[in-house]
């Protein structure tokens, strides 16, 4: 029914909501720790970033089982080969990494600057994809960049009295392992066209590794506040929603329009990620957020814009378009 569903819809609709919902993340996030106690019926420090990462990503896997069944998700695990397995692997390790150190880093920034610096995912990926892909970066192309990079500056340096924050740094760090899933993405996991094994394996092995690298820091009991009150009700929303349904809207879009129109309409994620941190965290940017989200933006329209834009197959585009989901 969801396949049928999204296959009949507008692609552009569908695009655009996926980025939406993608750039929701990060202020939702910011919003549940904020409200951690009333949703936890009390409970002081429900809302840690073992717990939502854990559930979150738990909740996520278990929807797609709901949805499809067990059986077909097994025998399409079965049918994967050895390559295709170390790739998904991988990639749901690096998944809990990028997802913990954007959460940690929320603790010490804003939703504004999250969401601003996670446009150097893409930067980072292009220059490791001329290295590594042999891909040729354009003049304009390389204009773009500088334009991001001079915004990330103004945001990390003159925004702290050009001392670095911590909360930056990490969010930085997770352009990093940005970079890094989505190289994975193109060369491991491109040859997967089953989405439900893709969204399923992700999530499953994000929560697995976040249950045995926290049990063994901190021990089981760390989770026990994990189950609290209405936070696995939240969860399950937010991980159907924000994580599931936002990625098998962005796979169905990327079949059918070119990269070209993903490209021209993936520009909206930051400011998507600016207006909800207005809205739910009451963020009001700076004139320094200001300054650098229109130089950023003004990057990612040159970018976008350039030739290049035009040979670039919809796979790979789809890798470069990602960062909004996972990094922004």
């Amino acid at each position: 029914m969801l396949q049928s569903a999204l296959s009949h819809a507008n692609p552009k609709l569908l695009l655009v909501t996926s980025r939406a919902l993608a750039a929701l993340r990060p202020s939702l996030i910011a919003f549940l720790i904020a409200n951690a106690t009333r949703l936890s019926g009390g409970m002081k420090t429900p809302i840690s970033f073992c717990n939502v990462l854990f559930v979150g990503n738990l909740c996520a896997a278990l929807a797609v089982v709901m949805w499809f069944g067990l059986k077909p998700i097994i025998q399409d695990l079965r049918s994967l080969d050895t390559k295709t397995w170390i790739g998904l692997s991988i990639n749901g390790c690096l998944a809990a990494l990028l997802s913990t150190l954007i959460f940690l880093g929320l603790r010490d920034t804003t939703v504004t600057n999250a969401v601003l610096l996670g446009r150097f995912g893409p930067v980072i990926y292009a220059l490791i994809g001329a290295i590594v892909l042999k891909k040729k970066i354009l003049k304009w192309e390389w204009v773009g960049f500088s334009f991001i990079i001079i915004g990330i500056l103004a945001i990390v340096l003159i925004s702290n009295n050009f001392q670095i924050n911590q909360g930056d740094l990490l969010i930085l760090g997770s352009t990093l392992c940005y970079a890094a899933t989505s190289l994975i993405g193109k060369l491991m996991l491109s040859k997967s066209h089953n989405l439900r094994v893709i969204v399923f394996s992700r999530n499953f092995i994000s929560s697995v590794v976040f249950l045995i690298v926290v049990s063994i820091l901190f021990g089981p009991s760390h989770f026990s506040e994990a189950f609290s009150g209405q936070l696995w009700i939240a969860m399950s929303i937010y991980a159907v929603i924000i994580i599931v349904l936002a990625q098998f809207m962005w796979y169905f879009a990327l079949e059918k329009l070119d990269s070209k129109t993903i490209g021209k309409w993936t520009v909206l994620s930051p400011v998507f990620g600016v207006t909800f941190a207005f809205i739910l965290n009451g963020e009001r940017p700076s004139w320094v957020q200001v300054i650098a989200f229109t130089i950023i933006m003004s990057g990612v329209l040159i970018t976008n814009l350039s030739k290049q834009i035009k040979s670039l197959p919809t796979a790979e585009m789809a890798v470069a378009g990602e960062s909004s989901s996972m990094a922004s």
